[in-house]
């Protein structure tokens, strides 16, 4: 919300999942384009500290076993430029052989999209998309 504004409140979980799940990308995080199909960290952007805190939103009402989801492979929990930044830059400039193994990338990740979480959420159980 706006710097005047109210955030709403959750949809009431006999709402649904997929209400649940489009609430937080569009109301919590502000992504007011996020569809059932938006992915997590390639459309949403929900990283690092955001990242984190999708995931408790998503505990709290949900449970703790949300928390073993495999989050890593979809979500990049790190945040920041790392200190090597500009030596990455200039050694990507320059065209350096073994480009790709001299400085830590960030890693592909796979996509999680919000449809996907509501479903799990509604199954009860993970499952890979």
């Amino acid at each position: 919300m706006g710097l005047f504004g109210r955030k709403t409140d959750p949809p009431p979980i006999d709402a649904g999942a997929e209400r649940f799940v489009l609430w937080l990308a569009r109301d919590e995080f502000g992504s007011k384009s996020a569809t059932m199909s938006s992915a997590v960290d390639q459309d949403l952007t929900v990283i690092g500290d955001d990242a984190d805190d999708f995931v408790l939103l998503i505990v709290d009402r949900y449970g703790d076993w949300v928390r073993y989801w495999p989050w890593e492979r979809f979500v990049c929990f790190n945040e920041g430029v790392p200190i090597q930044a500009p030596l990455a830059a200039l050694w990507d400039l320059l065209r350096l052989p073994w480009g790709e193994t001299a400085f830590a990338r960030k890693p592909e990740l796979e996509r999680l999209e919000l449809g996907h979480i509501a479903k799990v959420l509604e199954a009860g159980e993970w499952t890979d998309p």
